[in-house]
């Protein structure tokens, strides 16, 4: 007689023995249980008072996410002996779940629609400005953050982490950066099936005016890798919506490295620049006779700059 255990076909729970559970149910129907849950996580409605996408779109996406699934179980999950049949087990699949929808997102290039944050509709927007509070945990006194002290929850971490932004600061990396302690500061994301929230370590403001939510992580728990995700995740919606700058998330596993790590991430912040602005003064300059044929004068593309500058979204005028 087998163990007895829970296991999800579809997702409806039951009890059964492992071998009965291993004869009922194939891999095939456990990838398609998954890629079925994955398909409604990403296309059911972020607000409520919106509709779900139609259901064309669904099935539309559907073999794409079933494709996804096959790949990340063949080439991301080590079995370690178990049978592939556990994978279909409640606590393996959901985590699959929960992995994949936080990993994919739209494809902006083929001109599907950015994902945008969710707003908190009772504070949906924060400032270091309003942090004040008391601690008992050892602190480090800052010149360069927004808030004059750094209450540091571990020996030494937050202590070298701290170190390398002041020195940052002094030589003009960054502007200033503040830890995320009683900013109430958090990231929203799913852990096997229910909601969590995940509160980075520190937000870094670089000296081109962009933002870094930075984490500094010495040992990995089970759920880092969703907390990570999700943080990629909220970064890339903020930044489509405009409204708070251009945003990125940076792990330091080593504090010492912080430094070397952030200009990294600044040097390829610019050469991003670069070469955006090349593509641009390319595109420009091909569609200069047309324009120009069609009777712009130079007062009418110094126009349209300003207005593509101060309005993005909208198409240029004459």
């Amino acid at each position: 007689m087998g163990s007895s255990s829970h296991y999800a076909s579809g997702f409806e729970s039951a009890e059964a023995t492992r071998e009965q559970y291993y004869e009922s149910v194939h891999p095939q129907t456990i990838e398609f249980a998954i890629a079925e849950a994955v398909t409604r996580e990403l296309t059911e409605a972020v607000d409520p008072g919106k509709e779900k996408l139609p259901t064309q779109c669904r099935q539309a996406l559907f073999p794409q996410t079933l494709r996804i699934v096959k790949e990340y179980i063949e080439t991301r999950v080590d079995l370690n002996g178990m049978n592939p049949r556990d994978i279909g087990l409640q606590v393996y699949a959901q985590r699959i779940v929960d992995l994949l929808v936080s990993a994919i997102r739209p494809d902006t290039a083929a001109g599907e629609a950015p994902e945008l944050p969710r707003l908190n509709r009772y504070q949906p927007f924060g400032s270091s400005g309003n942090v004040h509070f008391k601690t008992t945990k050892p602190v480090q006194a800052t010149t360069a953050s927004h808030v004059n002290y750094v209450a540091c929850d571990t020996g030494s971490w937050e202590q070298a982490a701290m170190f390398q932004l002041e020195e940052l600061a002094r030589r003009g990396v960054v502007r200033g950066y503040v830890r995320n302690d009683g900013l109430d500061f958090s990231i929203p994301y799913d852990r096997n099936g229910y909601s969590a929230a995940y509160e980075p370590d520190f937000i870094v403001e670089m000296a081109d005016g962009s933002y870094v939510v930075l984490e500094i992580k010495g040992y990995e728990r089970r759920d880092v890798g969703l907390k990570h995700e999700a943080a990629k995740r909220w970064a890339r919606a903020v930044s489509h919506w405009r409204q708070l700058g251009d945003w990125e998330f940076l792990v330091c596993r080593e504090p010492q490295r912080l430094g070397y790590e952030i200009e990294r991430l600044a040097a390829a912040r610019k050469a991003r620049y670069r070469r955006e602005a090349a593509r641009l003064h390319a595109q420009a300059r091909e569609e200069e006779p047309r324009l120009r044929a069609a009777g712009w004068k130079k007062k009418d593309f110094a126009n349209a700059l300003v207005g593509m500058l101060d309005e993005p979204d909208q198409p240029w005028r004459p």
